[in-house]
Protein backbone atom coordinates (compact mmCIF):
# COMPACT_ATOMS: atom_id res chain seq x y z
CA UNK A 1 0.00 0.00 0.00
CA UNK A 2 1.24 3.71 -1.32
CA UNK A 3 1.15 6.12 1.26
CA UNK A 4 0.42 9.61 0.44
CA UNK A 5 3.04 12.99 0.82
CA UNK A 6 1.91 14.41 3.96
CA UNK A 7 3.72 13.93 6.61
CA UNK A 8 2.69 11.77 9.67
CA UNK A 9 2.40 12.53 12.81
CA UNK A 10 1.95 11.55 16.60
CA UNK A 11 -1.29 13.00 18.19
CA UNK A 12 -1.17 14.84 21.00
CA UNK A 13 -4.20 16.86 22.47
CA UNK A 14 -4.85 20.64 21.76
CA UNK A 15 -3.41 22.64 24.89
CA UNK A 16 -6.28 23.46 27.26
CA UNK A 17 -6.73 27.04 27.51
CA UNK A 18 -8.95 29.51 30.33
CA UNK A 19 -11.36 31.99 28.62
CA UNK A 20 -12.01 34.43 31.65
CA UNK A 21 -15.23 36.31 31.35
CA UNK A 22 -15.32 39.62 29.91
CA UNK A 23 -15.30 42.63 32.54
CA UNK A 24 -18.00 44.28 30.39
CA UNK A 25 -20.37 41.66 30.38
CA UNK A 26 -22.77 41.55 33.95
CA UNK A 27 -23.21 38.41 35.43
CA UNK A 28 -26.88 37.97 36.05
CA UNK A 29 -27.22 34.02 36.99
CA UNK A 30 -27.21 35.04 40.80
CA UNK A 31 -29.37 37.61 40.61
CA UNK A 32 -32.10 35.75 38.51
CA UNK A 33 -33.07 32.90 41.24
CA UNK A 34 -33.06 35.44 43.97
CA UNK A 35 -35.47 38.60 42.05
CA UNK A 36 -38.10 36.18 39.61
CA UNK A 37 -40.30 34.55 41.58
CA UNK A 38 -41.74 31.24 39.92
CA UNK A 39 -44.89 31.63 38.25
CA UNK A 40 -47.96 29.76 40.14
CA UNK A 41 -50.30 28.31 38.86
CA UNK A 42 -54.23 28.92 39.43
CA UNK A 43 -55.95 28.74 42.40
CA UNK A 44 -58.32 25.88 41.85
CA UNK A 45 -60.33 23.87 44.74
CA UNK A 46 -60.10 20.12 44.27
CA UNK A 47 -62.45 18.18 45.79
CA UNK A 48 -62.97 14.64 45.38
CA UNK A 49 -66.34 14.62 47.82
CA UNK A 50 -68.02 17.12 45.14
CA UNK A 51 -66.22 15.59 42.13
CA UNK A 52 -68.32 11.68 43.32
CA UNK A 53 -71.52 13.82 43.71
CA UNK A 54 -71.35 15.23 40.62
CA UNK A 55 -71.22 12.09 39.21
CA UNK A 56 -74.19 10.46 40.97
CA UNK A 57 -76.49 12.53 38.87
CA UNK A 58 -77.53 11.65 35.02
CA UNK A 59 -76.32 13.06 32.54
CA UNK A 60 -76.98 16.75 31.54
CA UNK A 61 -76.85 16.25 27.64
CA UNK A 62 -78.48 12.85 27.34
CA UNK A 63 -80.13 11.98 31.10
CA UNK A 64 -78.93 8.76 31.07
CA UNK A 65 -77.92 7.80 34.85
CA UNK A 66 -75.69 5.71 36.22
CA UNK A 67 -72.51 6.34 33.95
CA UNK A 68 -71.88 9.82 34.78
CA UNK A 69 -68.60 11.18 35.18
CA UNK A 70 -67.91 14.57 36.46
CA UNK A 71 -66.92 17.05 33.67
CA UNK A 72 -64.89 19.94 34.02
CA UNK A 73 -65.22 22.98 30.98
CA UNK A 74 -63.31 23.52 28.81
CA UNK A 75 -62.46 27.25 28.53
CA UNK A 76 -60.71 28.48 31.09
CA UNK A 77 -57.90 25.70 31.73
CA UNK A 78 -54.22 25.12 29.92
CA UNK A 79 -52.19 22.19 29.55
CA UNK A 80 -52.06 19.74 32.43
CA UNK A 81 -54.78 22.44 34.10
CA UNK A 82 -58.65 21.79 35.23
CA UNK A 83 -60.73 24.11 36.43
CA UNK A 84 -62.25 24.93 39.42
CA UNK A 85 -64.56 21.61 40.76
CA UNK A 86 -67.05 23.28 41.74
CA UNK A 87 -67.60 24.39 37.96
CA UNK A 88 -67.80 20.05 37.10
CA UNK A 89 -71.25 18.63 35.57
CA UNK A 90 -72.29 15.54 35.08
CA UNK A 91 -71.77 13.86 31.61
CA UNK A 92 -71.94 10.08 30.76
CA UNK A 93 -68.54 7.96 29.69
CA UNK A 94 -68.02 6.42 26.96
CA UNK A 95 -69.53 2.28 26.57
CA UNK A 96 -69.46 -0.59 24.47
CA UNK A 97 -70.59 0.87 20.94
CA UNK A 98 -71.66 4.19 22.43
CA UNK A 99 -69.34 7.04 22.76
CA UNK A 100 -70.52 9.01 25.86
CA UNK A 101 -71.24 12.57 25.75
CA UNK A 102 -68.04 13.72 27.64
CA UNK A 103 -65.59 12.81 25.25
CA UNK A 104 -67.88 14.25 22.94
CA UNK A 105 -68.21 17.46 24.80
CA UNK A 106 -64.86 17.56 24.73
CA UNK A 107 -63.84 17.51 21.58
CA UNK A 108 -66.49 19.76 20.30
CA UNK A 109 -68.82 17.32 18.28
CA UNK A 110 -72.12 18.67 20.73
CA UNK A 111 -71.69 22.57 20.69
CA UNK A 112 -69.08 24.54 19.02
CA UNK A 113 -66.53 25.98 21.00
CA UNK A 114 -68.66 29.38 22.06
CA UNK A 115 -71.50 27.58 22.55
CA UNK A 116 -69.86 25.09 24.49
CA UNK A 117 -68.45 27.61 26.99
CA UNK A 118 -71.93 29.04 28.27
CA UNK A 119 -73.47 25.86 27.85
CA UNK A 120 -70.68 24.90 30.53
CA UNK A 121 -71.57 27.42 32.46
CA UNK A 122 -75.11 27.05 32.74
CA UNK A 123 -74.67 23.16 33.30
CA UNK A 124 -72.09 23.77 36.17
CA UNK A 125 -74.67 26.07 37.93
CA UNK A 126 -77.56 23.54 37.53
CA UNK A 127 -75.43 21.22 38.91
CA UNK A 128 -74.43 23.35 41.92
CA UNK A 129 -77.79 23.80 42.37
CA UNK A 130 -79.25 19.98 42.14
CA UNK A 131 -76.11 19.11 44.68
CA UNK A 132 -77.49 21.63 47.09
CA UNK A 133 -80.97 21.09 47.34
CA UNK A 134 -79.94 17.16 47.72
CA UNK A 135 -77.89 18.16 50.48
CA UNK A 136 -74.83 16.65 49.02
CA UNK A 137 -72.84 19.60 49.06
CA UNK A 138 -69.23 18.27 50.67
CA UNK A 139 -69.22 20.00 54.04
CA UNK A 140 -66.57 22.52 54.59
CA UNK A 141 -66.33 23.11 50.63
CA UNK A 142 -66.92 27.09 50.21
CA UNK A 143 -70.04 27.76 48.27
CA UNK A 144 -69.09 28.93 44.41
CA UNK A 145 -69.54 32.60 43.84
Amino acid sequence: MKRGGFRQTAWAPAPKTVHQPLASAPNYASAVGATVPPIKKGEHLRNEDYRRAVASLPCCACGIVGYSQAAHANHGKGAGLKTDDRTCFALCCDRPGVKGCHPKFDQYELYPKAAAALVAEAWGADTRRKIQMMGLWPEGLPTYD
